[in-house]
């Protein structure tokens, strides 16, 4: 039998023998040196990861001490953006020089949110939670083969989970090759970070990547090195200051557990008529529902033709309709409304099937 594979400890080593450990920074400068990385900042609550709000408009309060004042609104429209006040995180955040110093000035002590989309950043957010590591592969890794003879209780945490992925797919892990930011959370956990590269947009999906990784991007944010929350410092380990580029093999990854951005592409629909099958009443009910397969919106297509091939399906023996030429129809219907081939003819196979089993009354039908 194969020997168990032994996990190693995602950057342990570094991480832990030789922390950079800095007296603790100034926020204000801190924001003014992210700004001049070209990053998106904006002040987080004194002792907390949570931004700042900029008025009492804007604040729930807590549940002891609810404020009345809170109106429910869109951060995209709240007018303490538009006055330049900190409010709603990453909405607000700026590299502007002036507005940074004005928000610190005001708040010297507030902590340093780094908005990732805003500054082109990919930050992965390994967590050491401890807990019980998911026994399903599914829900370790999902979608990755993983090999059988993992120890037993060799999963911990994410620094596991990742060490457990990058040993699959034979790549370095993050920090052990090309040289980029790391910060150790108070909790224990690691943020690799990363440049998007040039021309990609990236979305968090909680768990989408593995157990106790995440991913901050596009809406979300990270705290930045040298901020201290009631929990700890955020810690910027060794010397390297700078960010690399995401990783190509870690990026696939991404891409492949949806976090990548696509844009939708304009889809060119191709002019479609209905085919004419029976008459009178079967013609009727036919048009009616291949007109809905062909014209149904992306997220009811499948619904929409699951319908329409029960329905004709019951019509097959009553109508003596040709069950092929049904067929065909539907997929002609299924292709003009976007659906691939492979998919669109198995649900039409399965829904005549199962609609020939219940067979139509058709008497009196004009």
């Amino acid at each position: 039998m194969q020997e168990p594979i032994q996990l190693p400890r995602a950057a342990e080593s570094d991480s832990h023998s030789n922390p950079f450990r800095p007296a603790a920074p100034n926020p204000l400068r801190v924001a003014q040196w992210a700004a001049a990385q070209g990053w998106h900042v904006h002040p987080l609550t004194p002792g907390t990861k949570i931004p700042v709000r900029g008025c009492d408009r804007c604040s729930q309060g807590s549940k002891q001490r609810p404020n009345p004042r809170y109106t429910e609104h869109d951060g995209h429209g709240c007018p303490c953006i538009s006055s330049g006040r900190p409010c709603h995180g990453v909405l607000a955040a700026t590299n502007d020089p002036g507005r940074i110093d004005g928000w610190w000035n005001r708040l010297p002590s507030a902590g340093v949110g780094i908005a990732a989309g805003p500054s082109g950043l990919v930050i992965l957010d390994v967590d050491s939670h401890g807990g019980q590591a998911p026994s399903n592969p599914a829900a370790l890794l999902p979608g990755v083969d993983l090999p059988h003879d993992i120890t037993p209780g060799s999963v911990t945490d994410g620094r596991d989970t990742l060490a457990l992925l990058a040993e699959v797919r034979r790549a370095p892990l993050p920090g052990c090759g090309q040289q980029t930011l790391t910060v150790l959370t108070p909790s224990g956990g690691v943020h690799y970070w990363f440049k998007a590269p040039n021309g990609t947009a990236w979305r968090p999906l909680a768990g989408a990547l593995g157990w106790q990784l995440d991913l901050r991007a596009g809406s979300s944010y990270a705290v930045a090195p040298g901020t201290t929350t009631k929990k700890g410092t955020y810690t910027a380990l060794g010397d390297c200051r700078s960010v690399a580029e995401l990783p190509v093999w870690l990026a696939r990854e991404l891409d492949r557990t949806g976090h990548r951005v696509r844009p939708e592409r304009p889809r060119i629909v191709p002019p479609w008529r209905s085919r004419s099958l029976g008459g009178g009443y079967v013609a009727a009910a036919v048009r009616r529902e291949l007109t809905a397969v062909a014209e149904a919106r992306s997220g009811t297509r499948n619904d929409a033709l699951n319908r329409a091939a029960f329905s004709l399906g019951t019509l097959l023996t009553p109508a003596s309709l040709d069950q092929q030429q049904v067929a065909d129809a539907l997929l002609d219907a299924a292709r003009h409304a976007g659906l691939p081939d492979r998919e669109a003819e198995a649900a039409i196979r399965s829904g005549l099937t199962a609609g020939e089993r219940q067979p139509r009354t058709l008497k009196g039908a004009a």
